[in-house]
């Protein structure tokens, strides 16, 4: 996983591999139809990574529970963890209803992540868990547009780990819009972001985003659409808390960009930054969490 140190390097080397973004000339405004490629064999290499920071204070006349206490004074000094995903999306199939079908596999996946300044150890048995996953493949079928249908694991020892995988690449909001689109349309989507400190159960936040065609550019193999993102917190799902074993009101949001090659139907690059907010206040304690991720989406066989 990249540092946010690192993070705008890291970008601007994305930026760079498109060929175009500096120097290019914008294309003039009229409708374009974003789809998924429908060429049979094409293979995409892409690289999702995360860098998330989380920091946890008290407050208030009152006193936390001593579980609570010690969880807090733990997280005063920070919580981070990174994770990176290398994977392959090569078409197999176009049915005649539109329907792409993808033969998945992947290559890599990191994990690392602290608490206090002290190492979080991998989940018991992850490394086995990756071992397989990175020798078995999966089908998944999408619409024109790239919303999944359906997933289909060679086997189902890969499916919890990449279902883990595949809501970290949820995050990462590449859909497309039903309809032609022009500069300054708009669609709208929904994202889904794991959070958790690790003690309770898995949780998602459910973000409502909102897609807006900002410009096109000329690129090597004709325009590029810059997709700009927005969103922010619907609902909690699974638990209702976050790992602190209360209930927290949580507020977040997504902002970030896509960019599309149009005439070759990919993703080519990403970038997105999400904000959280959660406060419990109950018996003169108040508790506040708060969140900062950074993702890139990197296509790594670009030209």
């Amino acid at each position: 996983m990249i540092a946010k140190p690192l993070l705008w390097p890291a970008l601007f080397g994305v930026l760079l591999n498109a060929g175009w973004w500096f120097g290019s000339a914008a294309l003039q405004t009229g409708k374009h139809l974003l789809r998924v490629s429908d060429r049979v064999g094409q293979a995409n290499r892409y690289r999702i990574a995360f860098d998330m920071r989380m920091r946890a204070e008290y407050s208030g006349p009152g006193e936390p529970d001593a579980r609570t206490r010690q969880l807090m004074e733990t997280l005063a000094s920070g919580m981070g963890l990174q994770t990176a995903v290398e994977y392959e999306l090569k078409l197999m199939e176009v049915a005649g209803d539109g329907t792409r079908t993808f033969e998945v596999r992947w290559y890599a996946f990191e994990f690392s992540g602290d608490i206090g300044g002290r190492p979080v150890a991998p989940p018991p048995g992850q490394q086995e868990s990756v071992r397989d996953l990175l020798s078995e493949t999966a089908r998944v079928r999408t619409t024109p547009t790239g919303r999944t249908l359906d997933v289909a694991y060679s086997h189902p020892r890969i499916a919890r780990l990449a279902q883990r995988l595949a809501q970290m690449e949820g995050v990462a909001p590449t859909y497309l819009p039903e309809e032609p689109v022009e500069i300054g349309d708009r669609w709208s989507s929904v994202a889904q972001f794991p959070v958790g400190l690790g003690t309770g159960g898995e949780v998602r936040l459910t973000l409502e985003l909102e897609h807006t065609l900002v410009e096109l550019r000329e690129g090597p193999d004709g325009p590029f659409a810059v997709i700009e993102l927005s969103g922010s917190y619907s609902r909690l799902q699974g638990m209702e808390d976050v790992g602190l074993g209360v209930p927290m009101h949580l507020q977040a949001s997504l902002t970030g960009f896509n960019l599309f090659d149009i005439n070759q139907g990919r993703f080519t690059g990403g970038h997105y930054e999400i904000d959280m907010f959660a406060l419990h206040a109950a018996d003169g304690v108040e508790i506040q969490l708060t969140g900062h991720a950074d993702g890139n989406l990197e296509l790594l066989n670009a030209p």
